[in-house]
């Protein structure tokens, strides 16, 4: 925005282009949500194709329309604020094996005045020793690769042999594939990072802006550059995952349990219908009918 008004500065303005214009917010829509998105595929944008693609994956509860906004740019309009910060929410998406990059976009500001350079994902963190398997030390090894985005159901962090933390990453650097950590008695420990739903990424470079044919190096290299001087590979892209299967149940002790039961005061119905606490000798002849019954049981399993 700067550099445009420098460059308008320099000229010298008609009368008529001097004049301002003022009131323009009387001529906004109204209710209207909006997500800029840049797609990094380099194939020729089709808002039909995309309307299809995107339309049973989001399952908006109203409308949106989508609006050519510049090269491999689109405006996704949203009659519903809750559609778009859904859409947000459940990043990253892709459009032909492509990730696509979006952004809250309020359209007081010139569409090419945004930088499409993050993306967020889950990333799964692999080869934890067990007793640092735990939210904090996720969290922290998150923050090492972005901006965490922290959540209120931390049981979504849970993935079984693996942590998951939801980051919010700088795309125009290389996508890290691990990370070194000293334990607590001093030693080095490794851990591995997997992204989820990552549909491509270069493996020559590790960038997600394109494929392994477009990449600099395999470019400059004029072919000569072998498979095993990739520095990358589909091991970074990891399995679907399905948050929704339990890998991680807390069971309360057993005594526990029985505690309560004491403290909970037995009740019966008295003629009323109306439910009181029961008298001792009541809860006692109880206890020792229920002994009794037990009694008998066994004894008829050992005749």
């Amino acid at each position: 925005m700067e550099d445009i008004n420098r460059e308008w500065n320099k000229l010298t303005l008609s009368e008529r282009e001097e004049k301002d214009i003022d009131h323009l917010g009387k001529q906004k829509t109204e209710r209207e949500y909006i997500l800029a998105a840049k797609f990094l595929s380099r194939r020729v944008l089709n808002i039909e194709n995309v309307s299809r693609a995107f339309r049973p994956l989001w399952r908006t509860q109203k409308g949106f329309r989508i609006r050519k906004a510049g090269e491999h740019k689109l405006l996704f309009v949203f009659d519903s604020k809750d559609d778009a910060e859904n859409v947000v929410m459940c990043e990253p998406w892709s459009f032909d094996n492509h990730l696509v990059l979006f952004q809250g976009y309020d359209d007081d500001i010139p569409l090419n005045n945004l930088k499409f350079n993050t993306a967020t994902f889950w990333v799964q963190i692999h080869n934890l020793p067990v007793r640092y398997m735990n939210y904090e030390v996720a969290e922290g090894i998150g923050e090492t690769l972005g901006t965490v985005v922290k959540l209120e159901d931390k049981t979504k962090m849970e993935g079984g042999s693996f942590m998951r933390v939801r980051v919010v990453i700088d795309i125009s650097q290389p996508l890290c594939r691990c990370r070194k950590i000293i334990l607590s008695e001093g030693s080095v420990w490794w851990v591995s990072l997997k992204y989820e739903r990552l549909r491509s990424i270069c493996y020559w470079c590790g960038l997600v802006s394109h494929e392994n044919k477009d990449c600099e190096l395999w470019i400059k290299s004029k072919g000569t550059l072998t498979v095993d001087k990739q520095q990358f590979g589909p091991w970074i892209c990891a399995p679907q995952f399905n948050p929704s299967r339990k890998t991680f149940v807390e069971v309360r002790g057993y005594y526990d349990d029985i505690e309560e039961n004491k403290e909970m005061k037995p009740l019966i119905t008295n003629g009323d219908g109306v439910d009181v606490v029961a008298p001792a000798a009541v809860r006692d002849a109880d206890a020792g009918m229920q002994q009794g019954f037990w009694w008998q049981r066994l004894a008829l399993m050992f005749q």
